[in-house]
């Protein structure tokens, strides 16, 4: 802050028990340009100063009541940058050091000479000054941190979209060719009369429309904030369920799909359609990660521990490469290729997430892999023992 522009620091309280002093210091100081007012005692002393707070306090030590060492360090707590002079006797050293280590800026002894306060008047103004510059100039870094900061977030967020869309449109672009392939077999079989070709054009319109749900469907699902409804649930029921549902999946790639079955229930707080869409996720990948395998086989079971419980999910494919294993849970990225969507795994992510819990990876490198859907144990009333209806009947 340039000279010009700084504060000139002239407002100045005077505190001391003396008339005499009182008039004759106030009468210099004003003089010298000061804007002066005082007080007799300690005790008015402070009402002035938090009346109208001024720049400069200049107090006598020793007065009845509340004394100077009391008026410094009330001073000192409630307005820390205010400068404060101690003016004191011959004898009064000892209290003067006492002073300067409750952060009085200086001290002047009695008889008050004018050079003397003139030297510690303009001592405290240029430690005023210091102050107000540092001020100024870290409430300036901050702003300008601040603002950088703002610029660099704003940046990360469009680079993000960016990079979200560009991924997106790369998704429904190859849907869109999978699409297009389909209906010109139909119109070449239509053309043609040739029925197996209408058959394939129609199988292939259908595995993309299902690619466009299932897209649409995960983006809902990843951007929709949601709060889970919790209900008393058997995991083994989820476990059973996912099996059936995926059977036909499995066994169209010759995948063997196996239940580890439980005895006991394994009953927990979750939210069951959400809890089942994560484990449906999760077995879609390993059938197709075990069906590059010369016996593909995906198991399905439940791991129970103190404190939570786990869906579990492994399969015999190739494992994860390095690739992979760091851009497994992030969006639009797929080991599929073409055939995913590239959310799946955000989405079970996100559903572990919602209920407390998390997904873990055990990567095996040419053996396979094993995905853990964590979900904290949570108290729940018994249910019913319901016998796990047989699937491979």
């Amino acid at each position: 802050m340039s000279q010009d522009r700084q504060p000139s620091f002239d407002r100045l309280l005077l505190i001391d028990d003396e008339p005499g002093i009182r008039r004759m210091m106030s009468l210099d100081l004003t003089a010298d340009g000061y804007q002066v007012r005082t007080a007799e005692d300690g005790k008015s002393g402070l009402e002035a100063f938090r009346r109208e707070p001024p720049d400069i306090v200049l107090t006598d030590l020793k007065m009845p009541g509340m004394d100077g060492i009391e008026v410094l360090r009330s001073i000192k707590q409630e307005s820390p940058d205010t400068e404060v002079i101690v003016i004191t006797g011959h004898g009064d050293l000892e209290l003067a050091i006492q002073s300067l280590q409750l952060g009085a800026s200086d001290f002047i002894t009695k008889p008050v000479s004018e050079a003397a306060l003139s030297v510690a008047l303009q001592r405290a103004k240029e430690r005023l000054g210091l102050k107000t510059e540092l001020k100024a100039y870290t409430q300036n870094l901050e702003r300008r941190v601040a603002e950088a900061t703002a610029q660099v977030v704003a940046s990360e967020r469009l680079a993000a979209v960016g990079q979200s869309i560009s991924a997106l449109v790369h998704s429904i672009k190859n849907i869109l060719s999978g699409l297009k392939g389909g209906n010109y077999l139909v119109r070449q079989g239509l053309k043609t009369d040739k029925r197996h070709i209408i058959q394939q054009g129609l199988e292939m319109l259908e595995r993309n429309v299902n690619r466009v749900a299932s897209l649409c469907y995960d983006l809902l699902s990843f951007g929709k904030p949601r709060h889970p409804e919790l209900t008393p649930v058997d995991l083994r029921e989820i476990c059973a369920d996912a099996v059936e549902y995926m059977w036909p999946e499995a066994e169209a790639q010759d995948v063997d799909l196996d239940l580890v079955e439980r005895a006991q229930p394994l009953v927990c707080q979750v939210d069951r359609k959400a809890v089942l869409d994560a484990i449906l996720n999760l077995v879609s990948n390993a059938i197709d990660a075990a069906s590059t395998a010369e016996d593909g086989q995906v198991r399905l079971s439940v791991e129970e521990e103190q404190d939570h419980f786990a869906l579990v999910v492994t399969d015999n494919g190739p494992g994860l490469d390095e690739e992979a294993q760091r851009k497994v849970f992030q969006g639009f990225y797929s080991s599929k290729g073409a055939a995913g969507t590239g959310l799946g795994l955000m989405v079970c992510q996100k559903i572990a997430q919602e209920h407390g819990g998390r997904v873990d990876l055990d990567n095996r490198p040419g053996q396979g892999a094993t995905f853990r859907l964590v979900l904290p144990r949570r108290v729940a009333e018994p249910l019913e023992v319901v016998k796990v209806k047989e699937i491979w009947d």
